[in-house]
Formats: structure tokens, sequence, C-alpha cells
């Protein structure tokens, strides 16, 4: 490995990676930045519940969900990360400047206490499961921030404008890193496993209403920390959830930077929280979002468009009863083992059928030029063939919607709300990283890790 310093202060490199240039070129390129940080955290007393203080990310809390968070604390972390709106709002007084407020209050106050020392964090999520009981891992860090062409972090879903000008608001306002960017990274030799294993005694545990247990130990010894370190720098970092959050800290960092008169590349703008886990952690959970649709008009021969490119099997059971979703969903999984498979809701009133991909050519002669592993996703099969070419749908203002729920999916055709829903297979884990390896990525919504993480357990001040 050869390192430098230069005015964007110090940078390690290490030999060509094929994510960004061609093999005959001898270019060097950055490698991953993570370092510990002096953590802004709830201080609680000894026998203290985190659970209320806690929340899930902005991006999953819905009006009544925001509303209950608010009730459960008056010191719950989403009146920093979602506070709620008023209809008396203006520039000078709104949900980002009493955000703002309320964070130098309870700095002022004591109720958050920024550490003495630099520290990793390790977050230990314990949750349910297909009626098992999990555990995933979590490493909190400070990443230096790099753009996606740099190759270091790699990115593998599309972004939405309107979530990252609503972060870069809270920003702005807060200068702090409120709820983490989730990443994953290959730790093959073990060698972070064991690192993270001196973890020991807790600084934070608490439960929330969802049944999922939070726990939150300090790792500060220097030996740790540079092994820790050394060992994340020779892996890329991949975003598994958070790319809005990741594009908002860059497009901040550069706003910063524009304003400053001098900038040698360690002031903390350069850095974002991030929790790391490990590709094989055995708590790390894929799932399927799910479509519903809303056409402008349904076609009257809609099955027959849909053949063109799928076998459309009508799998209703001669008893409709409590399992017969559960039968759908469990041909489903068994038709995607081999190929693409959806689940139709709607075609026909209560009944059910499966779509299985017999023509691939068709499916990807729709679609854009890009990789083989691109075009066999299955949202991209789903996207192209179905809801553009079949439906008609395509950037259609309220014509489609999401839920990892398909009990949630089956209710809302059932009960008229939705005409047609789709049901889907999770994206394995492998095809996620090879996409990112590949410098291409996914339509937004195409992963959802479960649980998200939690928001509030150590905070990341820019200062």
């Amino acid at each position: 490995m050869l390192c430098r310093f230069d005015l964007g202060g110090p940078a390690c490199y290490s030999r060509l990676d094929p994510w960004r240039s061609s093999p005959s070129s001898r270019a060097l390129s950055p490698v991953a930045d993570v370092r510990p940080f002096r953590g802004l955290r709830y201080q609680l007393a000894d026998d203290a519940d985190a659970g209320s203080l806690l929340a899930p990310p902005f991006d999953v809390i819905d009006a009544g969900g925001q509303a209950a968070l608010h009730q459960r604390s008056p010191y719950n972390v989403v009146r920093l990360e979602l506070g709620q709106e008023r209809p008396a709002d203006s520039p000078q007084d709104n949900r980002y400047t009493r955000s703002a407020a309320t964070l130098t209050q309870w700095r002022r106050s004591g109720a958050l206490g920024q550490e003495q020392r630099p520290s990793f964090y390790l977050y230990r999520q314990e949750f349910e499961h297909d009626g098992q009981r999990r555990a995933r891992t979590a490493l909190f860090a400070r990443l230096r921030l790099e753009p996606w062409e740099a190759g270091v972090v790699r990115p593998h879903e599309e972004t939405m404008r309107a979530p990252k000008e609503d972060r870069l608001q809270l920003l702005r306002h807060l200068r702090c890193n409120v709820s983490p960017i989730f990443a994953l990274y290959r730790d093959a030799a073990g060698r972070i496993a064991e690192l993270i294993a001196r973890a020991t005694a807790p600084l934070l545990e608490g439960a929330t209403p969802d049944g999922q247990r939070h726990t939150l130990l300090s790792l500060d010894d220097a030996s740790t920390l540079e092994g820790i370190a050394a060992a994340l720098r020779d892996e890329p970092i991949y975003i598994a959830d958070g790319h809005h959050r990741y594009e908002t800290a860059l497009a901040y960092r550069d706003e910063r930077r524009a304003q400053a008169g001098e900038w040698s590349g360690e002031e903390p703008e350069n850095f974002v929280l991030v929790a790391l886990t490990a590709v094989d952690d055995p708590g790390l959970v894929m799932l399927p979002i799910h479509r519903l649709a809303r056409p402008a008009s349904l076609p009257g021969d809609l099955t027959g468009r849909l053949e063109r490119f799928f076998h459309v099997d009508d799998v209703t059971p001669k008893s409709y009863d409590g399992t017969a979703l559960l039968r759908l969903l469990a041909r489903l999984s068994a038709a995607g083992a081999t190929g693409t498979a959806f689940g139709a809701l709607g075609l026909e009133e209560g009944r059910l059928h499966l779509l299985t991909l017999r023509d691939a050519n068709a499916a990807r002669s729709l679609m854009p030029e890009r990789s083989a592993t691109w075009q066999s996703l299955d949202v991209n099969v789903l996207e192209y063939a179905v809801l553009r070419e079949t439906l008609g749908i395509e950037g259609d203002a309220g014509a489609i919607d999401y839920t990892a729920d398909a009990s949630f999916a089956l209710r809302e055709v059932e009960a008229g709300h939705w005409p047609l829903a789709f049901l889907l297979n999770e994206t394995p884990i492998a095809q996620v990283l090879a996409l990112a390896d590949a410098g291409e990525r996914t339509p937004p919504k195409a992963t959802f890790f479960y649980p998200k993480l939690a928001t509030g357990l150590v905070l990341n001040a820019l200062e």
C-alpha cells in the first residue's frame, strides 16, 4: 500500500480496482478511511431503558408513527430526526429550526453529552423474523466521504431528489449526523469479527415496542481502534441503506468547502456517520419490496398481454382460507430459485396468480443496454415488462406504491384501494454486491434490509 499527503489531507491508495478503470491502467485508487469518533450520546441513569428515546430512520416514519414517537418521551430522537410541521411554520420557525434548537437545549442541559475519547461503537440489534429470534451486529464509525466514481464507497440503488433536499436542510441546521448510513463490508478472514468481539460493558440498552432489543457497547482501546481501521481499509464499503443521506452529506461537504477560505480535508464535514455490518453476518436479512399498481385504465386483455412474457397460472387454492397467500408465497419462492417470477393479485377478482418469466429476451429488449445481471433483476423485469409495457405506467404520480408486507398488499387489493399488486422475491445480497462492483444501480425500492437501524443510539456532531 502507498500513502501520500496533499492539500486534501492524508490519502492511502491500493492498486488498480477494475470497478473504475481498465486492466491496462496503472492508476492508484483510494481506499476506505474509517475512523473512531467522539460520539454524542444520551446521558442515562444506570437503570434507564433507552427504548423510549429511539426511533426508526425518517424514511419509514409515517404521520401516526411520528406522533406516537413524540408522545413516548420528551427526549425521543424523532424531535431531531423528523420534527413535526405546524400550520404557522415560516422560514424563521419550522421543523428544521426547532430541531436545531432542541439539539442545543439537550446538549446544554446534559441530556446529550459528547464522549471525551474517540471510539468505535458496537451495536447489537435483536429482532424477530420468520418466527425466530435473530441478532445483527453493526459498527458505528466515521467514514470519509468519497465521490461514487472513486469506487471506495459503492452504491447499488438510484436516489430521488425530494428526500435529499429534506436531509440537506436538516444537516444545515443541526450540523450533526442523527441517523447513520447502513453499509456492508467483507470480512473473509474474520479479522474485524475478532476485534469487535473485545467490546464488553454496554453503554446503552433498551427495547422498542416492535419487540426489538438494542445494545450499544464501546471499543476505545488504541490497538483495537487501529486494527479495525486497518482491516476496513482493505475492502470497499457498500451502501445498504442510506443512499440519500450519503449524497446529502457529499453535497453538504462541498457546500461547506466552497464557503471556506482554506480546506485541509480533515474538517468534520469530510466524514459521515456509518453503521457497518459484515456481509456474512447471520442477522443480515433482506426482504422483498412488493408493488401496488394503479394504471390509468386496466387493459381488457390483461392476462393475454402478460402472456407475451410470462406463463400465467391461476394458483388459487380450492379452499380459499388464511393459508392461500402463504401458499402463493411458497410457490413464488420455489419458482424464483430457478428464474424470475411474481405473484399477481387482482388479475381476476378473488383469484391469485403466479407469473413465471418464459421469454427473457422479450423482456430484455425493452430495457436500456446494461449488464446481464442488471437486466435479470426481478425489479427491472417487473418495471419494464409489466408496469411500463403491459400497464403503461411510467413515472405516473400515485400509480405505484411499495410495501414489504404481502398481507397488506392482498388486503389493499381485496378492499379495492388498489386494483393490482405484484409480489416479488428478495434480491440476493450477492447480486446487489455484484451490481455495485460493476458500477450499476437498481431502481429505487429494490432492496429492504430488515430491520431498519435504530436512530438515537449515538450521533456524530460535525464539530
